[in-house]
């Protein structure tokens, strides 16, 4: 007994996982963008590094908040949510090429058959309508469209019908075969419509475009076990860039991203939840 508790003493004590977490998107391999982060923030720490996904920028936000993740690369819908819980705070935001920050933005668009051209027309209409978006939280493939909606005196939750697509090119899917009226989604999709079927785009119609939109920043969980001021440090420095150029090729709004900037809060100030 003696002899067992003296070797249960003398062990060293396992390292809880430093948890590295987004959400998941179909289109990427996400574990493979979080990868080099993971490793990185795992090393400064002195912790083995877990990698967690979560559904959806909501669900990230709710882990976020309830401390069960520790560093996380979020979407601007996501940090939004977290913003102002405890003990978290931004420390480096992936520096977006310009030609890439301009295309970064949200659209809605209406089939060309239900003759809406306005956000006021489409507002006063919602609850003849089906809406398509493309999941919870998302920046440019909802909450930016629902934050239009609202400036027009409606919300998503007055169209007829509601549904969660999953991808930007679904929801663009659902508007093309039938399955929605009006769909929110980033432009991107709809750019390349125009470009590869045009008699299939010009029986859609847009009626409201965003401003370009932030990158989410990277966010650190502030503790004992999570040195966030030196995590942050190594993404701002020479370590950096190829963390970022990972990142970048897990969101198509970062593609050609190979470094990081600081965060600045005045960039998200206009970005608010209600």
């Amino acid at each position: 007994m003696l002899l067992s508790l003296l070797l249960s003493l003398a062990a060293p004590a396992q390292a809880t996982p430093l948890r590295v977490g987004t959400y998941s998107y179909p289109r990427y391999d996400r574990r493979i963008a979080l990868g080099p982060i993971a490793a990185l923030a795992g090393r400064i720490a002195g912790r083995p590094a877990e990698i967690v996904l979560l559904p959806t920028p909501t669900a990230l936000a709710e882990a976020l908040c309830r401390g069960e993740v520790d560093v996380a690369m979020t979407n601007l819908g996501a940090f939004v949510e977290v913003r102002d819980c405890p003990n978290l705070r931004a420390i480096a935001v992936l520096d977006m090429p310009p030609p890439v920050l301009d295309r970064y933005r949200g659209v809605l668009l209406v089939r060309r058959e239900t003759g809406i051209d306005t956000l006021d027309t489409l507002g006063k209409r919602a609850s003849g309508l089906r809406y398509s978006e493309v999941l919870p939280g998302s920046t440019s493939g909802g909450l930016v469209q629902a934050e239009a909606l609202r400036s027009a005196g409606s919300a998503p939750s007055a169209f007829a019908a509601r549904r969660m697509a999953g991808t930007h090119e679904a929801a663009l899917a659902d508007l093309i075969e039938g399955r929605a009226d009006v769909a929110a989604l980033t432009e991107d999709p709809w750019r390349r419509l125009q470009a590869s079927d045009p008699a299939k785009a010009a029986t859609l119609h847009p009626i409201w475009r965003s401003a370009p939109l932030p990158p989410g920043p990277v966010v650190c969980h502030e503790g004992p076990a999570t040195p966030c001021a030196e995590i942050q440090a190594a993404l701002l420095g020479a370590q950096g860039g190829p963390t970022a150029v990972a990142l970048a090729a897990g969101w198509s709004e970062a593609d050609g991203a190979t470094r990081f900037m600081a965060y600045d809060r005045a960039r998200y100030e206009a970005f608010r939840t209600r």
